[in-house]
């Protein structure tokens, strides 16, 4: 019979050792401990702890490795390039753009290029949030096949722990048998008796070495899902601060731009239109049609809205983030800790 497990929880934990107690692999790999030579009895189980030390120090690697910790430049630069729009403007003047506009040609040009610029470097960051994200995403996939591989040497070592148990029973009913036999006098008895008392301690203690083990198994995978929930926590905040928000921020401004400097065109056109007129060479029906073109609805409120958006993402993510550093250090210490133990 295969035993798996999908979670590790105190409950499934107790069902899985009772199951595993009366399986025929656990009773098998009993058998095959031999009682008559100890340097067997001092390898036993040696194989999924090494392999459990080994599971220890990838994560830490991965812990230590980790790519959040590298995101406070990109929020530093995101808050430059947020900082070049001037909320304080659009509060003051009811309208950045109303103001960016009645300015002189030349002056119109430059605001236009900066917003240009703005516009590409802000595109730039939405790429490196969205390769973040990807990272982040990567990161609980690699976690998620830790978990899963951190339950099979949970349930290795569950399986030597109890076949060690069941060898004990039995080195127990021995000793029991030879101390009356020594009791009776029978000296060959006495000497066995010690031999079985031998075994009997280091089967203990070949029990409590593959219980530390176990036990740093049964920590890392609450450990491995605190992990994963705090990048699904970061991955949601990227995705509603900046994946989504950041392009229709840039469409926002571009928009803007494009409107406004058609309705200075417009503007031009109508003085065009307006001296035509009165040297008769265009109808009244041609100026009212190109007054009613520089009618345009200021989008500047959204905007604002959007701004303020990205910036309070900006101070919720990088505290999100130092939250989950804190959390990856914290546990960072406790492998490292256990792996002295075990």
């Amino acid at each position: 019979m295969s035993f798996t497990l999908e979670k590790l929880t105190q409950e499934t934990a107790d069902s899985t050792k009772e199951q595993l107690r009366q399986s025929a692999e656990v009773q098998q790999i009993a058998r095959e401990i031999n009682i008559k030579n100890q340097l067997d009895i001092m390898e036993f189980g040696k194989e999924p702890a090494i392999k459990l030390t080994n599971f220890s120090d990838r994560m830490l690697r991965l812990l230590a490795n980790a790519k959040v910790n590298e995101s406070g430049e990109l929020l530093r630069q995101l808050e430059a390039l947020m900082d070049k729009f001037d909320k304080k403007e659009i509060v003051e003047e009811k309208g950045f753009f109303k103001r960016l506009f009645k300015r002189a040609p030349k002056q119109q040009e430059d605001l236009w290029e900066k917003y240009s610029y703005l516009t590409r470097d802000i595109e730039k960051m939405h790429y490196q949030f969205v390769l973040m994200e990807e990272t982040l995403a990567s990161d609980n996939r690699v976690l998620a096949g830790l978990y899963r591989e951190d339950l099979q040497y949970y349930l290795e070592l569950e399986k030597y722990i109890l076949a060690v148990e069941l060898k004990l029973n039995e080195v127990a009913t021995g000793i029991a048998r030879l101390e009356q036999q020594s009791v009776d006098g029978n000296q060959i008895a006495k000497m066995e008796l010690q031999t079985y008392q031998t075994v009997a301690q280091l089967l203990e203690q070949k029990r409590d070495d593959l219980e530390k083990s176990r036990i740093v198994a049964i920590l890392a995978a609450p450990q491995i899902e605190m992990l994963q929930e705090g990048n699904r926590t970061l991955m949601q905040q990227i995705n509603e601060a900046f994946i989504k928000t950041i392009p229709v921020f840039k469409i926002g401004i571009i928009n803007a731009v494009n409107d406004k400097k058609r309705q200075l065109q417009n503007d031009s056109a109508k003085a065009f239109e307006n001296r035509m007129k009165q040297v008769g060479g265009i109808n009244a029906d041609a100026v009212q049609l190109s007054t009613a073109m520089v009618n345009q609805q200021d989008g500047t409120q959204t905007l604002e809205e959007i701004w303020d958006h990205i910036v309070e993402g900006i101070t919720s993510y990088r505290q999100l983030r130092d939250e989950q550093s804190q959390q990856r250090q914290k546990a960072e210490q406790q492998l490292k800790a256990l792996q002295v133990r075990a």
